[in-house]
């Protein structure tokens, strides 16, 4: 059997990097494909890992054949391929290149007559004149993949179109914006699954531009990276939520409040200090802010992140562990982390009831949280039977589109007047119906 392809992330980066500059000054666009294998685990749960191997395999081998120059085809995630188009001269034509690839893909990936077929998605990005850094142009063509599966993509077209608006070309309209105070904050609930009650809000970036309308929230915190203000953006978004919280609070609306700690900032000295400051500022109370830190940031420089998030928790701060379950942490460090909650991320909760795998995962998960006096919060809840699969194995909290999409203030004011606890979650439509 052909060998396993190895994830080589850090290695694509490089080259697509390298690519950009090879270009010159008078660069062509570059293109980059992001080809998912939507159905992997799937794949490998009916039919062992030796087929999901296999299809990863003959997956790598069909892009080298198809890729238009040598070392740009790199296995990026678990079940998903980058692929570098290092001169594309008339992107129009992308659409029909990305055609012909699926065409090939899915007849090489029949399996000998297996019953369960590749299910591929093709997202896209186009560098224009190479102006964007590599990091940029992957979050563009993660955001298709994104909307892809989430089964909201759009036409090719109107992604190639909206290419020519360049994050690169929005750095000035960032600092303005940063500056103005122009961003804005959306509020996504969270209920406790026993009771439906609300129990907190997530706080979400949002950002419209006059001219080019709403910019997606990656494309800004990927831009506050790359220029190096993303402390300034995450002070907007503390001090936004905190003085969002006072008036809430002083209209007789407690919502405990969670925002999104970047992993470049989790060892920055600096950091309780900001956070300190903005609860001072708009009186309130540290342990009604929750921090959510994906678990991969304590990868980059854990005796400083964990030194530095004993100080938030000192503070009275909550610490929420986010997205737990995508990356590679130990439990040695996991051990060490102050966290009192832990969120499942949405790639799992929305496979709980198609891979007993999953919920296996799910359930360890929680006895984990449990052993270390954490709660456990579900992202990703959209129907009923989820849901009862979630409290029949412990679960305390959930927050999705089931719920409520993230709102703004005055909708998320007019959500929680009208919502009606229990009732509404038991309310929310079946699985199949949701699939149908």
């Amino acid at each position: 059997m052909p060998a396993v392809p190895a994830i080589a992330r850090d290695a694509f980066l490089e080259r697509l990097d390298q690519l950009a500059a090879l270009a010159g000054s008078e660069a062509p666009d570059l293109g980059l494909l992001l080809v998912d294998i939507a159905n992997l685990r799937e794949i490998n749960h009916r039919h062992a890992f030796d087929i999901g191997d296999a299809v990863l395999a003959e997956t790598e081998r069909q892009l080298a054949e198809l890729a238009p120059a040598e070392d740009t085809v790199f296995r990026i995630a678990s079940h998903t391929f980058a692929v570098i188009l290092p001169t594309v001269t008339q992107p129009e034509l992308l659409p029909v290149v990305v055609g012909r690839m699926r065409t090939a893909l899915e007849e090489a990936l029949e399996l000998d007559g297996y019953l369960t077929a590749a299910e591929l998605l093709i997202a896209i990005a186009l560098n224009r004149a190479c102006r964007l850094s590599p990091l940029l142009t992957l979050a563009r063509a993660e955001e298709h993949l994104a909307a892809l599966r989430r089964g909201d993509g759009r036409e090719l077209s109107d992604v190639l179109a909206d290419s020519e608006a360049r994050p690169d070309d929005l750095i000035r309209p960032f600092t303005e914006a940063l500056h103005d105070n122009d961003f804005l904050l959306y509020y996504q609930p969270k209920v406790a699954i026993d009771s439906g009650g609300l129990v907190g809000a997530e706080a979400l970036l949002r950002w419209h531009n006059a001219e080019r309308g709403w910019i997606p929230p990656e494309v800004a915190v990927q831009i506050a990276e790359d220029i190096q203000r993303s402390f300034e953006l995450t002070k907007w978004v503390v001090h936004a939520a905190a003085r969002q919280h006072r008036e809430w609070s002083r209209a007789g609306r407690d919502v405990p409040l969670s925002v999104n700690l970047p992993a470049s900032l989790i060892d920055r000295a600096d950091l309780p200090g900001m956070i300190n400051g903005a609860l001072k500022i708009w009186d309130m109370p540290p342990a009604r802010l929750t921090l959510e830190i994906t678990e991969q940031a304590f990868m980059r420089d854990a005796e400083a992140g964990l030194r530095i998030m004993a100080q938030l928790r000192d503070l009275g701060c909550r610490i929420s562990i986010d997205d737990f379950g995508t990356g590679y942490s130990s439990l040695a460090y996991f051990r060490d982390i102050p966290a009192a909650e832990l969120k499942v991320d949405r790639s799992f909760v929305t496979r709980l009831l198609l891979s007993p795998q999953d919920a296996g995962l799910v359930r360890t998960i929680v006895e984990l949280a449990q052993i270390f006096g954490m709660r456990v919060v579900a992202e990703g809840l959209e129907d009923a039977d989820t849901l009862a699969c979630l409290r029949s194995i412990g679960c305390e909290i959930a927050q999705g589109f089931g719920i409520a999409r993230p709102l703004p203030p005055a909708e998320f004011t007019a959500w929680a007047d009208c919502w009606e606890g229990s009732a509404a979650l038991e309310r929310l439509p079946g699985a199949e119906a949701l699939r149908g």
